[in-house]
């Protein structure tokens, strides 16, 4: 008997929760041990300046791919959402005299570029709901790892600027990630590999924590710029 479609789908947003719920990084283990400064947030809003260009692309191509249907919608509001956070990312490098994203330079800030390499890739080669999972994943990862560094933050008493605590305190856009969820399981249900989709969020999750070794000033030698998708296959 064939496995039931409705039931696997529900299983990898589970594992995926479950992934998303036990993760850690790199600058939460920093902050931990007091070790986080202005520098860390500096480099933290520099290297997401960077993400959200490349995001904001990266979505209208996805649109472009697949343009109707529940998936068109998810990248519209993802879309969406990303160009109205800039104005706030925006105050938080000013608050913090961070230097722009276009100084990042990818022989030497590797960790810098793997969050933009990783989703560029997958704006042109993945499947909608492959892209779905991983950037529900991806979302629910970020959100909450900044909230908890925030958290831990205060809790060292480390200052904060008011600019990076309010645009780092924004909620989980759930509507977003539920709809996520939705194309998700449409998509299993219509012959959608699982694994496949699992790979493609387990790569972008792994992008993040390039994200986080950045801010926490964790060097990566320049020759993993060229390590991507097709290196980790091999």
């Amino acid at each position: 008997m064939d496995a039931d479609p409705t039931s696997a789908a529900a299983q990898l947003l589970f594992e995926q929760d479950e992934v998303v719920r036990q993760r850690d990084n790199a600058l939460l283990r920093s902050a931990r041990d007091g070790r986080v400064g202005r520098e860390a947030l500096r480099r933290m809003v520099q290297a997401d300046q960077l993400c959200l260009e490349t995001e904001t692309v990266a979505y209208a191509v996805l649109l472009a791919r697949f343009p109707s249907g529940p998936a068109a919608d998810l990248f519209t509001g993802l879309n969406a959402a990303l160009r109205s956070l800039k104005p706030s990312l925006d105050r938080c490098a000013t608050a913090l005299n961070s230097s722009p994203s276009s100084a990042l330079d990818p022989s030497t800030d590797a960790n810098a570029f793997a969050f933009p390499r990783a989703v560029s890739w997958m704006c042109l080669h993945a499947g909608p709901v492959d892209a779905a999972l991983a950037l529900r994943s991806d979302f629910a990862a970020y959100t909450r790892e900044s909230r908890k560094l925030l958290r831990t933050l205060a809790d060292g008493g480390t200052e904060v600027p008011e600019a990076f605590r309010d645009h780092y305190s924004l909620p989980t856009p759930t509507e977003l990630l539920d709809l996520a969820g939705a194309v998700v399981e449409d998509g299993v249900r219509e012959g959608a590999m699982p694994d496949r989709a699992a790979s493609v969020a387990e790569m972008l999750l792994a992008s993040l924590d390039g994200f986080w070794r950045f801010a926490a000033g964790v060097h990566r030698a320049p020759c993993a710029v060229a390590e991507g998708p097709r290196g980790r296959q091999a």
